[in-house]
């Protein structure tokens, strides 16, 4: 009896052990590995999910190359699946006021400020020259996961289908279809006019340029009645001494900064110069999207390159990018131009969410590319 318990038991710790010794636990998937996102929820905080990259380097994996010194190709490029950089907490979106609405936070300031400074031609700030902006959109140094805990779970998961579709080259972006980049586009201002009841802020990209008014004469933004979303929204703002502060509503729902947003967008600005530099501080108040109300800090920079050929200069989208119909989604879900042909994807002007439209169709398509023996970096 003895001898069969203990072969039993011998028997018992070899298939265990066999078991254990042979079937490691899988590793956690990844966006790199994952046969569907949308299963992944309770990974998507996860720096590893993302194997650590940030957002620029998924977006980078996406130029599709061999690693370098193999024909010459730029050193910053990526390949796909590769471990990322991004440090946790790099940055920090939470906002650092107490304010549940922009326009609580943008009534405080101006009670603060006595009803704002009244600013002659002869005292007000000079803000003049070229300016070269620099900020934290689109997340810094932290990794991709980092941003989604800011997110509600609908948006959420809208930003975890744009990263895996960067990965995969499959980027949709506003200018390739010719249109308008949204507010955070007119954001990096080259310019600013500024004047005791206006202030004007200038851009100008590759494909598009950016104007804001923002008025300070105490005449406010468009009442509920007559109010609709715009591109840039509608500004208005005082000076409390030096310091412009400024609120915007009234802004179109789109793409840009660190995720889409919608039309119930509020933001308040506040810019200051000390010395070459002037600092922005802005707050994002969307309920729909964000957790909370985000915050992040940038600053532009006095550019003294006086080159008129550095100048900024008038351009349209057609003038790089020719016209739109030529832009078209594939059979294989990449963006592709020229020769679209028949049942290629083309924006609709009455989409709210074209890149949504965009993404759903690419990775339908894309999922086919794959089992018909396609390659994810390919």
């Amino acid at each position: 009896m003895r001898a069969t318990s203990a072969f039993v038991a011998a028997l018992v710790f070899t298939v265990l052990g066999g078991i254990s010794a042979c079937s490691p636990a899988a590793p956690p998937v990844t966006i790199f590995d994952t046969k569907d996102f949308h299963a992944d929820r309770a990974r998507w905080t996860d720096p590893a999910y993302f194997k650590n990259n940030t957002v620029n380097q998924l977006r980078g994996m996406a130029l599709n190359i061999e690693p370098y010194g193999d024909g010459g190709q730029p050193a910053t490029a990526r390949l796909y699946n590769t471990e990322g950089t991004a440090k946790v907490g790099a940055v920090n979106y939470a906002s650092p006021y107490p304010f549940k609405t922009a326009r609580e936070q943008y009534d405080a300031w101006l009670a603060e400020a006595n009803g704002g400074t009244k600013h002659t031609k002869e005292t007000i700030p000079d803000w003049s020259g070229r300016w070269n902006a620099g900020g934290a959109f689109g997340g810094g140094q932290s990794p991709a996961s980092d941003i989604v805990k800011y997110l509600t779970p609908q948006y959420q998961e809208y930003f975890v289908q744009e990263m895996k579709a960067y990965t995969e080259g499959r980027i949709w972006s506003a200018n390739s279809f010719c249109l308008p980049t949204g507010f955070f586009g007119a954001l990096p201002a080259e310019e600013f006019v500024v004047t005791p009841e206006k202030v004007w802020t200038f851009a100008s990209g590759n494909g598009a340029n950016f104007v804001r008014w923002i008025y300070t004469d105490g005449s406010g933004v468009s009442p509920p009645e007559s109010a609709f979303p715009k591109w840039h929204g509608e500004s208005m703002g005082f000076w409390n001494g030096d310091t412009l502060i400024v609120y915007t509503n009234q802004i179109r729902g789109w793409k840009g900064g660190i995720s889409e947003y919608t039309d119930a967008l509020e933001i308040v600005e506040k810019y200051r110069r000390v010395g070459d530099k002037i600092e922005a501080d802005i707050t994002m108040y969307d309920p729909t999207v964000f957790a909370a109300p985000m915050h992040t800090t940038f600053e532009f920079e006095l550019n003294k390159d006086k080159n008129p050929a550095a100048r900024p200069t008038y351009n349209t989208c057609t003038d790089t990018n020719g016209p739109a119909p030529k832009v078209y989604l594939d059979d294989n879900g990449f963006l592709n131009e020229h020769l679209s042909g028949e049942g290629n994807y083309q924006w609709d002007v009455a989409d709210p969410r074209p890149w949504g439209t965009f993404l759903n169709e690419s990775d339908k398509r894309f999922a086919a590319y794959i089992a018909g023996g396609g390659k994810p970096h390919e």
